[in-house]
């Protein structure tokens, strides 16, 4: 039976992060995915000012903003007729803005950076099962035919959605669905819209939505990553009771067609689609782990939370999810962890994520800022750099309420 100090399952962005951020330190760590080959989709594509502080510090910043676009704000049409123009403002003290940046790209660049530290992502391997023990876990890892044990001192899940770690933890997953399908693609568009500027269209019937799409740019020319609902000849009945109705149903492509019958209903000028690179049917859940961990197994990212897309904030909540972690596994597999280090990960982060799928069901339904009280609050919110974790109790009661904002 083979080795590791830590073992982790999935390499998408929370993955390799957690990963990435354990070998920056000197941990060996063992990545798997039960993928032969990485996703070339444009999943995610938001990525926030937080998450970019965060890549600062783990040293990967600049080859991210090679290959991003800027996202300067969002321009929305109702009915035909522009009624707003958001402008991405942050203070000029915030070292990075808002950038645009497909899944693809991201995992890329942090998958040459965890290379660079001498630990390739072995694909193709699915967690079969595992087991606690008194001073570790032993995963069951299955390679084709051939099935291996991996002791390992931590396990980390960021395994998504349907998460087989959660699962072998017994943790609960409580949420709901939302019951409208959607279609995501990757497309080229010839319209004169200001680029870097998100594009919302729909149109309403007594204040109520009956038809909309959400467009992002995307690194270049022209191109954007297009959201709207399912076409009619692409929608199903929804999941099985209890299941979990959320992320890409690939079987189901929408075709260049189905793309510009939506651009012929919405677009605020005649535009031609074109250069499909990618497509899927997307379904949403809204979902709360009830602990992101027990003993030494741990929960990241959409095996933690799960939510509306709304605000680029999954993949950046879970990009956190997995530094505020590593650091402090570092430690742990060092021996120079302190009492109840550990346990802090879920007393800080779980919050940030009970907050978040809160605020994107709200924003789902209610729109972009519902609840704030005023648009710098409510941009500085989206960018993450609201975030503190006063009530950890890693924070002693001497240090004033007002700050916090700068813990990873």
């Amino acid at each position: 039976m083979s080795e590791t100090s830590v073992l982790v399952v999935g390499a998408g962005p929370v993955g390799l992060t957690a990963a990435l951020e354990l070998r920056r330190r000197g941990v060996d760590v063992v990545i798997v995915d039960r993928l032969p080959e990485p996703p070339q989709y444009a999943k995610a594509v938001g990525i926030q000012p937080r998450t970019l502080e965060v890549w600062d510090a783990m040293g990967v910043v600049r080859p991210s903003l090679d290959v991003s676009a800027p996202m300067h704000g969002q321009i929305v049409y109702v009915d035909g007729r522009q009624v707003m123009r958001l402008e991405l403002e942050l203070p000029e003290d915030v070292p990075y803005r808002f950038v645009c940046m497909p899944q693809y790209a991201t995992e890329r660049v942090l998958t040459q950076a965890l290379a660079e530290h001498g630990t390739v992502v072995r694909r193709g391997i699915e967690l079969t099962g595992f087991e606690q023990t008194a001073d570790g876990v032993v995963a069951d890892l299955r390679d084709g035919d051939d099935t291996t044990r991996l002791a390992a001192r931590y396990l980390v899940g960021c395994d998504g959605a349907h998460s087989a770690v959660r699962k072998g933890l017994g943790v609960s997953f409580d949420g709901d669905a939302f019951p409208e399908e959607y279609m995501l693609a990757d497309v080229e568009l010839d319209w004169s819209m200001p680029g870097g500027y998100g594009i919302r269209a729909s149109t309403t019937n007594d204040g109520t939505t009956t038809d909309m799409m959400v467009c992002i740019p995307l690194p270049g020319t022209g191109r954007y990553r297009l959201s709207t609902f399912v076409a009619p000849d692409l929608a199903t009945s929804a999941s099985g009771s209890g299941a979990v109705a959320h992320g890409l149903e690939g079987g189901r492509r929408p075709t260049l067609g189905h793309i510009q019958a939506v651009l012929d209903r919405l677009a605020p000028e005649p535009t031609r689609a074109g250069a499909l690179r990618w497509s899927s049917v997307f379904r949403i859940s809204h979902r709360l782990a009830g602990s992101y961990g027990g003993g030494r197994v741990f929960l990241a990212g959409d095996a933690a939370h799960i939510h509306p897309p709304t605000g680029a904030q999954g993949m950046n909540t879970g990009i956190q999810d997995a530094y505020n972690l590593g650091w402090k596994l570092a430690l742990a597999v060092q021996g120079r962890a302190a009492d109840g280090l550990l346990d802090s990960y879920d007393a800080e982060r779980r919050p940030v994520g009970a907050e978040v799928v809160g605020r994107t069901v709200r924003h789902a339904r209610q729109g972009l800022g519902a609840g704030e009280t005023d648009a710098a609050t409510a941009i500085a919110r989206e960018a993450q750099l609201l975030l503190g974790y006063r009530d950890s109790p890693l924070v002693g009661e001497d240090v004033p309420h007002g700050g916090g904002s700068d813990m990873p």
